[in-house]
């Protein structure tokens, strides 16, 4: 009687752990698809700025200004700061700001400098590294 009850703990105890351990390995694959989600999102987010950001330049420049692209970069922008914590959104909110006023004046002809242009680029090639960073993405040497 005494192995019988052995064999029986034993048994239930295997089945114990292993369902834990099973348990645990699908929390744990869960966790990473979400993260692998939140990552293509936070990708597919990223690229759209800063195409927005390209295209509405072209447009200033070009003297048409219709404002398609400026939707298209407001909506990334808030795609990023519900996606992205502060230190990537808010960057992020202010380049925003400074684009749509630089673009606006560029195809006004309200006299930008080239510094401002150059001002804005360089803040919108940072923000590409941050969003490397938060991709985890390897910076460029």
């Amino acid at each position: 009687m005494g192995s019988v009850v052995v064999g029986v703990v034993g048994t239930l105890q295997g089945v114990l752990i292993g369902g834990a351990l099973q348990q645990m390995q699908s929390s744990r694959n869960r966790r990473w698809q979400r993260e692998d989600s939140l990552s293509d999102a936070k990708r597919r987010v990223y690229t759209e700025y800063l195409r927005a950001i390209s295209a509405s330049y072209a447009q200033a420049m070009s003297g048409q200004r219709d404002r398609s692209e400026d939707g298209r970069l407001n909506a990334a922008t808030a795609e990023i700061t519900v996606l992205s914590g502060r230190d990537v959104h808010k960057p992020a909110c202010e380049l925003t700001d400074t684009v749509l006023d630089v673009h606006s004046r560029i195809a006004a002809s309200a006299g930008v400098t080239a510094v401002e242009v150059a001002d804005v680029n360089r803040r919108r090639h940072e923000l590409i590294e941050r969003f490397k960073s938060d991709l985890h993405i390897a910076p460029r040497t």
